[in-house]
């Protein structure tokens, strides 16, 4: 390893002493296909982690599994306790299903989304909204990601929203009345069964 260069998956393979397969199936939790890796083997590369303090490129494993495993939260505005609530509930319960949350403020998910910087997102703004922040092509938005198959679901106190999101690819949460750990349970739910589909 080069001075002052963030260690790779070779330079923990070279200090553990074993393949970079070896080292790939341990850091992935995979089996190792028909070899068992020993326990031995396993305590070895995760001594290599700590030692080099290596961290795994989750941009590059999202490339080679087609997936980022991240979920953008879009919400409008972190000072609404509404938003701040579900923002903070969808980053505590999305890694309980292979997720990492990325929450983005105003018009700032439409860029990130667009680029395929996540897996799926959960909106918490009504889709034609406007305002200065530039949320008025929030619905155009969201049509071409649906277009793109990016799973989505609009957490809204719009009640017309819902004939939008079946015509455009979305789900719907209405809000009405129900408390932001609700909510963010069903779009939870909602999200994951359109990433799996």
């Amino acid at each position: 390893m080069r001075h002052g260069s963030k260690p790779t998956i070779r330079d923990v393979a070279e200090t553990a002493g074993v393949s970079l397969t070896t080292v790939s199936y341990v850091l992935s939790g995979r089996s190792g296909g028909t070899t068992r890796i020993s326990q031995a083997t396993q305590d070895k590369v995760h001594s290599a982690v700590r030692e080099l303090g290596y961290v795994a490129n989750r941009a590059a494993r999202g490339m080679r599994r087609g997936s980022t495993e991240l979920v953008a939260v879009a919400v409008a505005d972190l000072e609404q306790p509404r938003d701040r609530a579900i923002a903070t509930l969808l980053a505590g319960i999305l890694p309980e299903h292979g997720y990492q949350a990325v929450i983005l403020l105003g018009g700032g998910w439409r860029p990130f989304m667009l680029s395929g910087g996540a897996d799926g997102v959960i909106h918490t703004c009504a889709p034609d909204a406007g305002d200065d922040s530039g949320t008025a092509d929030h619905s155009g938005t969201m049509a071409e990601l649906a277009a793109r198959g990016v799973a989505q679901v609009l957490i809204t106190d719009d009640a017309g929203a819902g004939s939008l999101g079946v015509q455009g690819g979305f789900d719907v949460v209405p809000a009405g009345t129900d408390t932001p750990a609700v909510l963010a349970e069903r779009a939870i739910t909602l999200l994951l069964a359109r990433l799996r589909s």
